[in-house]
């Protein structure tokens, strides 16, 4: 009779173990969910008025781009309409998303047409295709934080506004270091 009890002891152990897993991914399938609702509803419907359903009011953006970045919820809402301006066909297909405990990580590719202007700058009417990760924190369901990636270099390129890095490097034609190799300027010198 003691094996029994220990038995089913043991087996009611498990069964609430798996149970807190089941909520935990269902959690997990519910952000995920979330942050898909955000591209297709948000994004692809270029609505920022959704972003109050699906953001919490003390929201945070953590982005490398000082430009992107947004305090609140209404920021960001205003940021996306100056961005759905500039691209009015703007489209995020999602590659991969993945969740973990209160975390799910997209990697996106963005395609869109620059036929609007944007944060002050005319429109280019140039074609955009650039991929990107979105990180977002849930909290009771909602996104609460964010920290985005996107290949910012090609998407300037892709609209002409790359940067001249010539001015940026060094001058090495063969007549300028032969006149610094005459006045001994380079750090290296021929051993005699």
């Amino acid at each position: 009779m003691k094996k029994i009890i220990y038995i089913l002891l043991i087996a009611a152990i498990f069964a609430s173990c798996n149970q807190g897993d089941n909520k935990a991914k269902e959690q997990m399938e519910k952000n995920k969910a979330g942050m898909q609702k955000f591209y297709d509803e948000v994004m692809n419907k270029h609505n920022p008025a959704m972003i109050d359903s699906l953001l919490v009011a003390d929201y945070i953006a953590h982005e490398a781009d000082p430009s992107m970045q947004t305090k609140n919820r209404d920021e960001l809402k205003k940021m996306m309409a100056d961005f759905f301006t500039g691209f009015p066909d703007l489209n995020y297909k999602i590659n991969f998303m993945v969740a973990d405990s209160d975390m799910v990580v997209a990697h996106y590719t963005f395609t869109g047409t620059n036929s609007g202007s944007m944060m002050g700058m005319p429109a280019s009417n140039k074609k955009v295709n650039i991929d990107g990760v979105d990180i977002v924190r849930f909290k009771d369901g909602k996104g609460s934080e964010h920290w985005g990636y996107n290949d910012e270099m090609k998407m300037m390129t892709q609209l002409g506004m790359k940067m001249d890095m010539s001015s940026m490097m060094p001058d090495t034609s063969k007549n300028k270091m032969d006149d610094k190799m005459k006045k001994g300027e380079t750090k290296m010198e021929k051993k005699k």
